[in-house]
């Protein structure tokens, strides 16, 4: 049994090595001269070579990018839990032909890919002026997140017992008293595990800015990024300085919060 458990800590070790080894080599190669990486791709750089971070930050529009990704992000996670968790609710608690149809529309939602949407997306983009702006990537975003948050959601509802929604109802609190004061309050843990996930996609995505967010000023985080490269790609320590820069939010982001995704999936088995 020790000689199984040492193989599987072995496997867990070099897998875990494996994943970790392209941020060692952008972390090296941020912190070298070109020089240095010329001289051995893989070495030690003599001396850490902060300034390509300070080049990097003065060169790159950082601050601005990275206000609107928060801008985005933080914008399309609140609809998308906002809408998901109302229409889960909905679905959950009402019986119907019709609510169950609209339930498997947002299932339908979920198996298109998003190559086939695209484009009329982008047509619909243009002809409601929502190309480079804030609240119209917001609201795509939004209407690509809410189908998985329905989902998430209607499954956990259908979990908690109609016993509070019935006694809430007897000291005369309205339906929409009992969602925000009683429900809503027990949906923390897939409420966490939809903000986590949608956080994550968000931030990351490219090809969605790529489409509709063509002026300098609307760049988030990733598009800024594939410009910054395209424009210093012959100075890599340069770019991949960047590079480091763009992720360090998302991954102290998802440090913090994991613990609430491994909360929101094993309540959500356990309910289920």
């Amino acid at each position: 049994m020790k000689q199984t458990h040492a193989i599987v800590f072995i496997f867990i070790l070099l897998l875990s090595l494996l994943f970790l080894f392209p941020f060692y080599v952008a972390i090296l190669m941020s912190l070298k001269t070109s020089q240095e990486t010329f001289l051995s791709f893989y070495g030690i750089p003599s001396a850490l070579h902060v300034d390509n971070y300070v080049h990097a930050w003065n060169t790159s529009h950082y601050p601005r990018a990275i206000m609107n990704s928060l801008i985005i992000t933080i914008g399309s996670v609140l609809l998308i839990v906002a809408v998901s968790a109302l229409a889960g609710y909905s679905i959950a608690r009402r019986k119907g032909w019709a609510y169950q149809l609209i339930f498997l529309l947002f299932l339908a939602g979920i198996m298109v890919p998003f190559q086939i949407t695209a484009l009329p997306l982008y047509k619909l983009g243009k002809l409601f002026h929502m190309i480079n702006t804030h609240w119209g990537i917001i609201l795509i975003y939004g209407g690509a997140g809410v189908q998985t948050g329905v989902f998430f959601y209607n499954g956990f509802i259908k979990a908690i017992s109609r016993e509070f929604e019935e006694a809430a109802k007897i000291d005369g609190c309205s339906v929409p008293g009992t969602f925000f004061r009683i429900i809503f309050p027990l949906l923390k843990p897939v409420t966490s595990t939809v903000i986590v996930l949608n956080v994550l996609y968000i931030w990351n995505d490219f090809l969605l800015p790529l489409l509709f967010l063509q002026k300098d000023k609307f760049r988030t985080i990733p598009l800024q990024q594939y410009y910054f490269f395209g424009q210093y790609s012959s100075d890599l320590n340069l770019a991949f300085a960047y590079a480091v820069m763009g992720m360090i939010p998302i991954v102290v982001f998802f440090l913090f919060m994991q613990k609430f995704i491994v909360k929101g999936i094993t309540a959500g088995a356990i309910k289920g």
